[in-house]
């Protein structure tokens, strides 16, 4: 595969995971044999340990005590949003202009043969930014992708900020993008932060990407449990419980 390298987002305090109290970072929560951050870096075996960066933040020094010193680490010291959080990777990861994964420590049942799908359609498709997205019923509160006229992609809108009209779209938001690394460290430079959190998001590189004329794609597939994210115990048992079903 051509070479590609990625960013992963482990710098969130997983409050709801009740983390802080157990004195461990989200990302190093366990489900199954491995955590959180150990199932992610297994989907990504085909980028070398040293093409990967690890975005930490809150008691990221036990992650890194975790995972060893084959990873690079990039500390985000103040909660700014998903978008800022992926800036304080480009000393780190930038001076590369090929495919850069941006990934969540956080969706332990996302596969190998996803992440490479991704990379492939969006080299295939010569993209300067490839989104996950799905197509799931009911719907749920993710993000909806927004097209123009000529059906491409122009937005993402968050569930809350959604019109009427808007939340019918079924077409959302799994959360995972690879960028091109020639054009996105200024793309992630132009996010804006109007909305209520004023915080930036990942997400507003789809319409700043769209406002420089630069192609995106969607990898658009149906619901799966390999969107299952992990914010709460809930959600942790949820997907043990999964996962222990597929062992049989």
């Amino acid at each position: 595969m051509t070479r590609t390298k990625a960013v992963i987002l482990a710098a969130g305090k997983g409050s709801r995971l009740k983390s802080e109290q157990a004195d461990i970072p989200k990302a190093l929560r366990k489900v199954g044999d491995k955590t959180l951050i150990e199932h992610v870096l297994a989907g990504i075996d085909f980028v070398k340990p040293e093409d990967v960066t690890i975005v930490i933040g809150v008691l990221g020094e036990k992650i890194q005590a975790h995972l060893g010193d084959q990873f690079n680490y990039a500390w985000q010291k103040e909660q700014k949003g998903t978008a800022h959080a992926m800036l304080c990777a480009e000393e780190k990861a930038s001076g590369f202009d090929g495919p850069v994964l941006c990934l969540y420590c956080d969706m332990p049942l996302l596969s190998r043969a996803t992440y490479s799908r991704m990379v492939e359609e969006h080299l295939a498709n010569h993209a300067a930014n490839t989104l996950l997205a799905a197509r799931i019923h009911p719907i749920p509160a993710f993000g909806r992708l927004i097209r123009d006229e000529k059906g491409e992609l122009c937005d993402i809108v968050e569930e809350s900020a959604c019109t009427p009209e808007q939340k019918l779209i079924d077409e959302v938001n799994v959360g995972i993008q690879v960028m091109q690394g020639d054009v996105m460290w200024d793309a992630l430079k132009k996010v804006e932060n109007n909305n209520p959190k004023h915080e930036y998001y990942l997400t507003g590189v789809v319409k700043v990407l769209h406002d420089m004329g630069l192609k995106q794609h969607a990898v658009v597939t149906a619901d799966t449990p390999e969107y299952w994210g992990v914010n709460s115990m809930e959600e942790l048992e949820k997907v043990e419980n999964y996962m222990k079903s597929q062992r049989g």
